[in-house]
């Protein structure tokens, strides 16, 4: 028997399959991937490659800048009204002028340009030279443009009638991040510096000349560095706090501490002007009265560090960006504008709910989320994954779902109304992966901490397993119930008897950590690597059956009537158990794939570092 499909079989598969979608969209209207049925989640306002920058138009809609285009944002609705084609380099900065007619587009190549919104074409573009261009702002009446860059660390300005440059700044810090017009116009701050140097520094845009270098401190970050609206007070962010500035005196009004150790990564005053909001590299924003320093709310829209805040022109809404998604919250309680069924964070690992078509998902953002996988609808979120959860497992009579979380705790919840039941402890470091056993009376997790545990209706464990050296990253039950199997950091997968709670045999072969590993049958298992080897296991003799190769690390494993199915960056291949030749590959996340489940009405479901999941159909293999 042929080892592999031809290329011409293999495509032939993944078009019967493709067909079955093709053309398809999900709940929100939006396109699927070929072959997909269904997505969970959106992927709407999320850029996993970043964004160069964002705004508000005076009318309250948003602007977005991605690569070399900016998108324009119904935000109301959560729509795309159109995207413009600006430049030929990436977009680092966007600001529209007074009446939103046109916009100020400078890119990494060191151009600034102004765009025409009615007639959408460039009407006017100067060449700065300023390699590492960073930002470009209006002056306050419009008549001329400041720019800065990085390194060297330059501030220029331009007279936008004739494109000629009126005044060059070389700083004398190692970098600029940001230079912003004074109230007037007729100076400049900028911020950067690095190490114990001065970060902040004021210039006069007439001479050149240095008003002022203070605030001796680490570095601020992109866009943390604002003017507040009566023009008296500057705000910058630091790695340490916030701080609000007399831009007279420049002695120190205010700082806004006890971000817990985070960098303060953007800034901006709200409308109110007592009041203005910070955001952290742990994805949080908060809201403080600025004459008492005392914060009023916060609220965390990110993943990860926040580089942008803007206030909407009504004083009533935060655009914000951070960790790939763009977010729109009520300044007032911080609830989101659109209440988008989607997780905000990687979604790590992926169950289905015994005999039905519902999954539930597991995500760094803390929290569970139960979906109907054909109609695509969130119908439970489950909050209380202290840290993010990484594993989740759902009880055989479809009651309970266990979350493993960072914390190193395992909590179990309701499906029917997401109540916590349990949390078990014990576990240092994260929990890796959580399964229970067929009949549903033991419940085993693992963690970086080598071990494994098995848990029975009390809440203390019934064997602890600890002959892996290094962390266990993967566990799976054997179909009868009373057999185990583990792989982690150490690169063995390791075969139990959970009765005696003893090892059985260890088995090696693989190169790298063991990510994951499944039961195919009560006799076979299949385990697989970071470096996208997959091994057949004989469980009687310990012996390599057969080895696959998913040509990226193997992330998840799931197995169904005799196919393996492996993921491995954006793509899952389907294999045969029995031969070992690869029936078919399919993908379409827009990062790597960390989760698989195969549902009760024989569905695939792909749980991705994009935040969604997405439904497949089972291949059927050739005949």
């Amino acid at each position: 028997m042929r080892s592999l499909l031809t290329g011409i079989e293999i495509a032939a598969l993944l078009i019967c399959i493709t067909s079955l979608a093709g053309g398809a969209e999900d709940r929100f209207g939006d396109p699927l991937p070929e072959g997909a049925l269904q997505r969970l989640g959106t992927l709407r306002m999320r850029y996993p490659s970043g964004i160069g920058d964002l705004a508000y138009l005076p009318d309250g809609r948003g602007l977005i800048a991605v690569g070399t285009r900016v998108e324009i944002w119904d935000l109301a609705r959560g729509e795309i009204q159109r995207t413009d084609e600006i430049t030929s380099a990436s977009i680092r900065s966007v600001e529209p002028n007074a009446d939103g007619s046109l916009l100020l587009v400078g890119d990494s190549a060191g151009n600034v340009h102004i765009w025409d919104m009615e007639a959408r074409e460039i009407t006017t573009s100067i060449d700065t030279g300023q390699s590492d261009l960073r930002a470009a702002y209006f002056s306050p009446d419009e008549t001329r443009v400041l720019t800065s860059g990085s390194r060297p660390p330059t501030l220029k300005e331009w007279d936008l009638a004739t494109g000629a440059e009126l005044v060059a700044i070389e700083g004398r810090m190692h970098y600029f991040r940001q230079g912003i017009y004074g109230p007037d116009g007729r100076t400049a701050f900028a911020d950067g510096g690095a190490g114990s140097g001065p970060i902040l520094a004021h210039y006069d845009l007439e001479t050149g000349e240095l008003l002022h270098e203070w605030h001796r401190d680490y570095y601020s970050h992109s866009r943390s560095l604002v003017l507040s609206p009566d023009g008296e007070r500057l705000l910058s962010g630091t790695r340490h706090s916030a701080q609000e500035w007399d831009i007279e005196t420049y002695e120190m009004l205010g700082k806004f501490s006890g971000h817990h150790g985070h960098a303060v990564t953007a800034v901006a005053y709200c409308a109110d002007p007592d009041e203005l909001l910070t955001g952290s590299r742990d994805g949080s924003i908060r809201r403080w009265n600025r004459h008492d320093e005392k914060v009023l709310l916060r609220w965390w829209p990110h993943d990860g560090h926040v580089t942008r805040i803007e206030v909407s022109p009504d004083g009533q809404w935060a655009l914000s960006y951070g960790a790939g998604l763009v977010d729109e919250r009520s300044i007032e309680d911080g609830t989101p504008r659109i209440a988008w069924e989607r997780h905000n964070g990687p979604v790590q690992a992926v169950a289905a709910v015994p005999g039905d078509s519902r999954v539930v998902s597991a995500s760094t953002d803390e929290t569970l989320r139960v979906w109907d996988t054909r109609t695509g609808e969130s119908m439970l979120a489950i909050g209380g994954a202290n840290l993010g959860a990484f594993a989740v497992a759902v009880s055989p009579d479809g009651q309970k779902v266990a979350a493993g979380c960072k914390d190193g705790i395992v909590r179990e919840f309701s499906l029917e109304d997401g109540s916590l039941l349990r949390e078990l402890s014990g576990h240092r470091g994260y929990v890796r992966a959580v399964a229970y056993t067929p009949r549903g009376s033991h419940l085993l997790s693992t963690a970086g901490d080598s071990t494994i545990r098995a848990w029975g209706r009390r809440d203390e464990p019934v064997h602890v397993l600890d002959e892996h050296r290094g962390g266990v990253l993967t566990v799976d039950v054997s179909p009868d119930g009373n057999f185990a199997v583990s792989g982690g950091r150490d690169g063995t997968v390791r075969y139990w008897d959970l009765r005696a709670g003893r090892l059985v045999r260890t088995m090696t072969g693989h190169r790298r950590w063991v990510h994951a590993v499944r039961f195919v049958d009560d006799e076979t298992a299949v385990s697989g690597d970071g470096y996208g080897a997959i091994i057949v296991w004989d469980l009687r003799s310990g012996e390599i059956l057969r080895e696959m190769d998913h040509g990226a690390g193997v992330s998840a494993l799931a197995c169904d009537g005799g196919r393996i199915y492996a993921a491995g960056g954006t793509e899952v291949s389907c294999w045969d158990a029995a031969t070992g030749e690869r029936i078919a590959a399919f993908g379409g996340h827009a990062d790597s794939v960390l989760g698989l489940a195969i549902t009760g009405d024989g569905h695939v479901v792909t749980a991705s570092e994009d935040t969604t999941l997405l439904v497949w159909p089972a291949v059927t293999p050739a005949r």
